[in-house]
């Protein structure tokens, strides 16, 4: 009996553990399934709709996208506004304006941002902009009404739930979508037109600073929150009807294999067209696009995720902008002790810290236009090593400045920084779709921006376990050594930002060139390929005079050979795709 009921126990932990591993499959296809489809196949009669904007009665215009996407933007950049509200809600919860915990709500919120939109990705490119935008503003405002609920009954943690966590997921939707949404309409220039709806973002937190601070003095708390998101949820809602998807054939359907300097031989020759690379079927709708002008490849969102280059992206995104966030938050802070009444010997500042906030804001803003129109001529990777190099530059001169108690210099380093860092938002989503393709823009945006979440609430931890470990240990707020401090580890994390993007393979070439059995690594170097090599089973050499064996071989490969070698790949991939396909067919 013991034996039978042993044996019995066995059988039914295994048939449990069978059981648990189904399930875990079942949860993993799912996850896989989710984030393999990533395009949006909109139905005829759809299509034909978008023809036509704001409830059927205007007729859509490219140009339109851009404001509309601004203006949204610009009430979603409200959230950076939130120090405003610190010390009135931290006086009515806890009764003091200097001692709460109301700053905790912005870090949840940029934190569930990032999350949200890595896990809303695929789902915000395979649905139409438009309803995912009102999706979004309608959490963003539900946010707002529960925030003023949670002022009003003064409750902390229900305003972390309401701000932080349902205003957070209603920023993650709306900011992708908008985003992505008005760069799809400009594939020539969509460094440009990311910028330009990434500037409203900048201006919001500009703007609703002054906006928030006379609510709060004209209202109490609770019905300031219900204006604001009252008012952001009107406007939002007016121009999300502006916004729709361009037509099929407006943008590449895939990655163009060729740069623009070899387009006019494509069309001549039928070299790439032999190996079946998807040549775009041209129409009179699509003439004045790339689609019309580039066979492209198709990459999924899985090799895209599963690219290095994606994540050496990831670390050189994330190096960008974590002195900014820093400096964003605690720019107040660091005037008032080291160039104000909190130093040494006191003074006022020769400007106030809130127009100096106020200017870094324009900064902000204007770095996200200029930054994304140079990428258009001068190239996503050149542009953002300049401004990580610029930032690096910054950095290291930011101590200079401070020990010479110079605040000019502090500050003109400090708003150089800030045109950099709003670069890098600017341009960052043209970037993913040139290395990536349109259709995966969405979700490799949404994944990457968890780095705005890793680098705010990291960032500011280290930033304030620095400066309160000094204090403990006797230090001074107004001493130079404690800013310092925290500036180096900022230094550091730029640097490695800087290495990782230099080594970000910008060109699909690159990306995909194909890889010998024994390779190790391969570069562009002075435009050519070059190889390097494991030779694990090399041969001793024919004399055996000696016992010395080659390890590492070294190609560099002429262009000849680089072109044999990428014209065979794309004959491969080809036939692969045709192969995939064929079963659909039948």
């Amino acid at each position: 009996m013991n034996h039978a009921g042993a044996d019995g126990s066995m059988l039914f932990s295994r048939i449990s553990l069978q059981g648990e591993q189904r399930i875990k499959r079942g949860w993993l296809s799912m996850i896989m399934e989710y984030y393999s489809h990533t395009e949006y196949q909109p139905l005829p009669e759809q299509i034909e709709k978008d023809r036509f904007v704001f409830f059927g009665l205007v007729r859509c215009k490219p140009w339109m996208a851009i404001p509309a996407g601004i203006l949204i933007q610009f009430c979603y950049g409200s959230v950076y506004a939130w120090s405003i509200f610190n010390a009135p809600i931290n006086k009515a919860v806890a009764g003091d304006p200097t001692h709460g915990s109301a700053e905790i709500t912005f870090y949840i919120a940029l934190g569930v941002l990032g999350v949200t939109a890595a896990i809303f990705g695929p789902w915000i490119e395979t649905n139409h902009p438009r309803k995912s935008g009102i999706i979004g503003l309608v959490v963003f405002y539900s946010g707002h009404l529960t925030s003023a609920l949670a002022v009003y009954v003064r409750m902390i943690s229900l305003l972390y739930f309401g701000y932080g966590l349902v205003a957070g997921i209603g920023l993650g939707i709306g900011y992708v979508s908008t985003i992505d949404a008005v760069s799809k309409w400009w594939p020539r220039a969509r460094g440009t037109a990311a910028g330009c709806a990434v500037m409203g973002f900048g201006g919001g937190s500009l703007a609703f600073s002054a906006i928030n601070k006379w609510l709060i003095d004209n209202t109490n708390l609770s019905l300031a929150f219900l204006i604001l998101g009252s008012l952001n949820f009107a406007v939002m809602l007016v121009s999300i009807q502006f916004i729709c998807p361009p037509p099929p054939g407006h943008n590449p359907d895939g990655i163009p294999v060729l740069d623009s300097s070899e387009c006019q031989q494509y069309m001549k020759s039928s070299v790439v067209g032999t190996h079946d690379v998807e040549k775009p079927v041209q129409n009179p709708r699509a003439m004045r696009t790339l689609a019309a002008e580039r066979p492209t490849l198709h990459v999924t969102l899985g090799e895209a995720l599963r690219s290095r280059d994606y994540w050496l992206l990831y670390v050189a995104f994330l190096a960008n902008i974590v002195f900014c966030l820093v400096i964003i938050s605690n720019l107040p802070r660091i005037i008032h002790e080291l160039f104000g009444m909190g130093r040494r010997e006191p003074r006022e500042p020769p400007l106030p810290a809130y127009i100096a906030v106020s200017i870094e804001g324009g900064f902000n803003m204007l770095g996200r236009v200029m930054v994304g129109l140079l990428s258009d001529f001068v190239g996503r990777k050149t542009t953002f090593l300049l401004i990580l190099a610029i930032q690096i530059v910054v950095i290291s001169f930011v101590p200079v400045a401070i020990h010479a108690g110079s605040f000019w210099g502090f500050l003109a380093l400090v708003w150089t920084a800030t045109l950099c860092y709003g670069g890098g938002f600017g341009m960052i989503p043209a970037f993913i779709s040139d290395m990536f393709g349109i259709n995966n823009t969405s979700s490799c945006h949404g994944i990457l921006l968890t780095a705005w979440s890793i680098a705010s609430v990291s960032g500011g931890l280290i930033f304030t376990g620095v400066l309160n470990h000094f204090l403990s240990h006797g230090g001074h707020a107004w001493e130079p050594r404690i800013y310092v401090a925290n500036f180096m580890w900022m230094l550091a994390v730029t640097v490695t930002g800087f290495v990782c993007c230099l080594f970000v393979r910008a060109s699909i070439r690159d990306r995909m060139f194909p890889a010998l059995p024994n390779q190790i690594m391969h570069l562009r170097i002075f435009g050519r390929v070059f190889r390097v090599l494991c030779l694990r089973h090399s041969p001793p050499p024919p004399d055996g005079r000696s016992k010395r064996r080659k390890f590492m071989e070294f190609e560099y490969l002429t262009r000849a050979q680089e072109q044999t070698a990428w014209e065979e790949y794309l004959a491969l991939r080809a036939v692969q795709q045709r192969l995939l396909k064929e079963p659909n067919d039948c």
